[in-house]
């Protein structure tokens, strides 16, 4: 069991929302010593599609702006799973979250069909493409951290950066947003936002203050004001807005 130590019940889950290319539901085989998986976690439904009957929501995936990024993160693997003749798509709702067992059981899935041939795979909370290397590298058999699973984004903005991140629904939390006026305060904002990511995939729930102890040596006191909207298409999440108001 991976316990999250600092799990609270906010009764909103972890959603999943994976696209396996190349990849056919019905012919997975799972090992349990190989891929670490003890079931298929609960909430989450898998369906086979193929390009005879699906095309076009296939290759919605891979097109427009959305495919832009895509290939220009993985030339190699996006030509692969545009060439995909199947796919398999993993989402849904996880119905027990106190544990990240089902984390792990999803990361050996994906491992599996890995194994058995599959092109690549895109998670829609992060736009991230990942080939059986870099899924491999990253995820398999290593630490559930958030960390690894959640990304910051940043953009400039009149009078600094916005940096906010993507992926923590993954994990049934708010997404973060932070404002910076400068590059030192950019990185003050990376070094609370990374903090606060780990934290939340161990269960915390930020709404209010807390003090943040990143690895800069640094503690900050922070406001987080929880926003409780889902239709941001920023996140795709719900988020809390994140101030620093002390420095020590």
């Amino acid at each position: 069991m991976i316990e999250r130590k600092h799990f609270k019940d906010i009764n909103y889950k972890p959603f999943i929302f994976l696209v396996i290319f190349g990849a056919a539901g019905d012919k997975l085989q799972v090992s349990a010593s190989r891929h670490h998986v003890d079931g298929f976690p609960e909430g989450l439904e898998m369906h086979g599609l193929n390009r005879d009957e699906h095309a076009e929501y296939i290759d919605g995936f891979l097109s427009g702006t959305l495919g832009d990024v895509l290939s220009a993160q993985d030339p190699e693997t996006f030509a692969k799973c545009s060439k995909a003749h199947d796919c398999v798509i993993i989402k849904g709702e996880i119905a027990k979250d106190d544990t990240l067992d089902y984390m792990r059981n999803l990361i050996g899935i994906v491992k599996a069909f890995f194994d058995q041939g599959a092109a690549g795979v895109l998670d829609s909370s992060t736009f991230t493409l990942y080939s059986d290397e870099s899924w491999t590298d990253k995820f398999f058999e290593k630490e559930v951290n958030a960390q690894n699973h959640a990304v910051i984004i940043e953009s400039e903005e009149d009078g600094g950066t916005w940096l906010h991140t993507r992926g923590l629904l993954a994990f049934g939390r708010p997404d973060l947003s932070m404002h910076a006026k400068d590059e030192e305060g950019a990185e003050e904002c990376r070094q609370v936002m990374n903090q606060m990511i780990f934290y939340s995939g161990e269960g915390v729930f930020f709404d209010g203050e807390f003090n943040i102890h990143p690895q800069d040596g640094k503690t900050y006191k922070i406001r987080s004001e929880f926003i409780e909207d889902f239709d941001n298409d920023d996140y795709n999440n719900a988020y809390c807005n994140v101030e620093i108001i002390e420095r020590n």
